[in-house]
């Protein structure tokens, strides 16, 4: 099974409306937060797999916390309580690292990343830089490879503080350690050459010194 077959079987396990979704005396509220945390599984799910894969985890691996993260969501939506939480965005990546670091798994399958939908004369170099940066983060140690995680998914210091609690301050030395390392380990970006003189430019050069 390929790796595009293979997020689309896990992806129709997702929680589904129809399964014990409560009785439609709950009202509009009740249908409303179902649907909305239908559109966030349908809008993170993929990036929060790569978010644990970014911990370490195989593809598999990844998919399998990511799933225990929204089914305890889903738990929560159930009883109502899911309006409580503050920022979905980081409550499910903590849930899903919790899961996976519980599970003890470490291996890190580079080639089994999961790719975002893009296509284009880019694509495979992105691929490529998304591989060295995965392979990168094996370096750092299991804290500062979190804050990385979370700040490569635009959650904010105080954010990733509050969900690891930690201090604001430890979250930002972790990061710069984290971008200390990743610097050393990172290939640099290829530079751009300059384009070649035009023929009327160095005709208009020469002709200046003529003059």
């Amino acid at each position: 099974m390929s790796d595009g077959e293979d997020r689309e079987a896990t992806r129709r396990h997702r929680p589904d409306s129809a399964s014990g979704g409560g009785n439609a005396s709950m009202g509009g509220r009740m249908a409303a937060m179902r649907q909305d945390f239908l559109d966030f599984f349908d809008a993170e799910f993929h990036f929060v797999v790569r978010f644990v894969m970014r911990d370490g985890a195989g593809l598999h691996d990844a998919q399998d916390a990511v799933q225990h993260g929204f089914l305890q969501g889903w738990r929560m939506v159930r009883e109502g309580t899911w309006e409580q939480v503050r920022d979905p965005r980081a409550w499910i990546r903590t849930v899903a690292l919790r899961h996976h670091r519980g599970q003890r798994r470490m291996e890190v399958p580079v080639q089994q990343l999961p790719e975002a939908a893009t296509t284009g004369s880019g694509h495979a170099e992105s691929t490529e830089q998304a591989r060295d940066l995965i392979a990168a983060l094996r370096l750092l140690d299991a804290d500062a490879r979190a804050v990385l995680a979370f700040h490569l998914d635009d959650i904010p210091t105080h954010t990733i503080a509050g969900q690891l609690n930690i201090s604001e301050q430890k979250a930002r030395d972790l990061l710069k350690k984290a971008r200390r390392t990743l610097k050393k380990h990172l290939p640099a970006p290829p530079q751009r050459s300059a384009g070649p003189v035009s023929d009327t430019t160095t005709a208009g050069n020469e002709g200046g010194r003529q003059r």
